[in-house]
């Protein structure tokens, strides 16, 4: 079970996965036409952008988010029963600081490489079960960063032990070789999943066993299949079966 509480309530919570995330225009053989792409898809839920943001790149290199938004929680904090409780504040976007030693050290060197890299807040606290994870990742078949002008990194949090006291956020790469990147308001920057904390083994199969596997694949195909001329050697098309069969998982975000 994924958990969330909202920095502000009128901020975007955690979005179930569509199926499809572009319009195309007529013709076949769009790749949210595969099942499994369409399923990939739908895998998990979306963290999206609160804001309109322009990152922008100065001569120098270094880069700025236009405009640079601060919120104020709509909940008040007190260390301690004596103080006067008040709200808390989250910055929407943040870079890597030069020198900077908090959250961690950073380096000179390392800075040099990482600073197209950029932090923005979700402004949403995220909680999970005992022995869940939570993959935080790219957007499945996203538009590549030539294209889109960025790409977001690949997390797993420990969100079942650590549970952290500012709102998760999720780390994007920008183009370098733009001068401005853009963000909409609404646009899905991240796929989170939650996952086991298990061990997860992969081994070859035998000769016997790939000798099952293979008959069996044969038995359902000759099964489900249909014959179509266009398959040659007689070839059998499941397209339709495999979507009536297809059993997905669903996402849902309760009230």
């Amino acid at each position: 079970m994924l958990r969330f509480f909202k920095f502000r309530q009128e901020l975007f919570g955690p979005m179930p996965a569509k199926d499809v995330y572009v319009k195309r225009p007529t013709g076949r053989g769009w790749p949210e036409e595969c099942p499994p792409i369409r399923a990939a898809n739908a895998f998990g839920f979306d963290l999206l952008a609160n804001f309109d943001v322009t990152f922008d790149q100065a001569e120098d290199g270094t880069w700025s988010a236009d405009p640079d938004v601060e919120l104020a929680s709509d909940f008040d904090w007190s260390p301690d029963e004596e103080t006067p409780g008040q709200p808390l504040t989250q910055r929407f976007c943040w870079f890597w600081q030069r020198g900077q030693t908090i959250p961690h050290e950073i380096t000179d060197d390392v800075h040099d490489v990482i600073r197209n890299q950029v932090k923005v807040s979700s402004f949403l606290y995220l909680d999970t079960d005992q022995n869940e994870l939570l993959s935080m990742g790219p957007m499945p078949n996203a538009k590549p960063m030539h294209e889109a002008g960025w790409r977001t990194m690949a997390a797993v949090a420990e969100t079942d032990w650590y549970p952290s006291s500012s709102p998760w956020h999720v780390v994007l790469e920008l183009d370098p070789s733009r001068r401005s990147v853009s963000l909409a308001k609404g646009e899905p920057i991240a796929r989170i999943v939650p996952l086991r904390r298990d061990t997860y083994f992969a081994q070859p199969m035998s000769p016997v066993e790939f000798d099952g596997f293979f008959e069996r694949s044969q038995r359902w195909l000759a099964t489900h299949g249909r014959p179509h001329d266009d398959a040659g050697q007689g070839g059998r098309d499941i397209t339709r079966t495999y979507v009536k069969q297809q059993a997905k998982s669903r996402f849902i975000v309760l009230d």
